[in-house]
């Protein structure tokens, strides 16, 4: 699509308590997929450290536990598709931060619910749908992004 057919653009701001902010005031909250299945997941981790390395019920075991993170990628995954294919259904243009989610994550209090989220992937996920569906996607200088929504 060229640039000068662009008729309704928007700006998202990502975050930990809201998934995602637009310049409009929208706003979609975080699901924390990982962390809902965390107590689940610690319990059959738990399991497995019980059963004799190398075992029939050792690998039935750490089967569950990965079926169990397979489930939790597949929720986030879909939540993303949907998040993104909404967007791109109402805009022509929509401008993300490039953030340095790897230097965010160094930050040991806030990594895990910074790698539950997943804005990487979804930012990717964005990038896939709006190729497909002609819709210009811009990544913008995090720098003061944050304060202009608020």
């Amino acid at each position: 699509m060229p640039t000068n057919n662009i008729k309704t653009a928007v700006g998202i701001d990502v975050g930990l308590k809201k998934f995602l902010t637009t310049n409009t005031g929208e706003t979609v909250s975080v699901p924390k997929f990982y962390r809902k299945s965390q107590s689940n997941l610690a319990r059959k981790q738990k399991k497995v450290s019980r059963k004799e390395i190398g075992s029939n019920n050792w690998k039935k075991a750490q089967n569950r536990i990965a079926r169990l993170h397979q489930h939790i990628a597949r929720q986030r995954e879909d939540f993303h598709s949907y998040s993104a294919h909404k967007l791109v259904k109402q805009y022509d243009m929509i401008a993300v931060e490039n953030l340095n989610i790897r230097g965010l994550a160094k930050n040991t209090k806030l990594s895990k619910s910074i790698y539950d989220v997943a804005w990487g992937n979804f930012i990717e996920k964005l990038n896939a749908v709006a190729v497909k569906r002609g819709v210009h996607v811009v990544k913008v200088n995090p720098h003061n992004t944050s304060h202009a929504l608020q």
